[in-house]
């Protein structure tokens, strides 16, 4: 991941580059990878959809969570309890003993 060090601070995509701000700074990266369409339509990638499906269950059961609990994480927020509370809930799916994919 390319760092970019200007005067000019750059946020969008320019041709094959995409230029964004993360937690290190401002970054610049190629774009790549596979068609949002083909991802959604070619058999080759069944099992990436359902990897996709079961990881959003696992996170909007983790939403479910963290907003019945909302007072009592006041005191504890920070950027990464989204991310772990989803780890948590997708071992908890993994331990499904009945259905072939957890």
């Amino acid at each position: 991941m390319a760092k970019l060090k200007s005067l000019i601070k750059v946020e969008g995509t320019l041709d094959d580059l995409t230029f964004y701000k993360g937690r290190d700074g401002y970054l610049v990266r190629t774009k790549g990878g596979v068609s949002k369409s083909r991802i959604a339509k070619d058999p080759a990638f069944a099992r990436t959809r359902e990897n996709g499906s079961e990881f959003g269950l696992a996170a909007s059961s983790g939403r479910l969570l963290r907003r019945s609990i909302l007072d009592l994480m006041v005191d504890a927020k920070d950027s990464l309890v989204t991310s772990r509370l989803t780890r948590v809930m997708t071992l908890v799916k993994n331990e499904d003993a009945i259905s072939p994919r957890g």
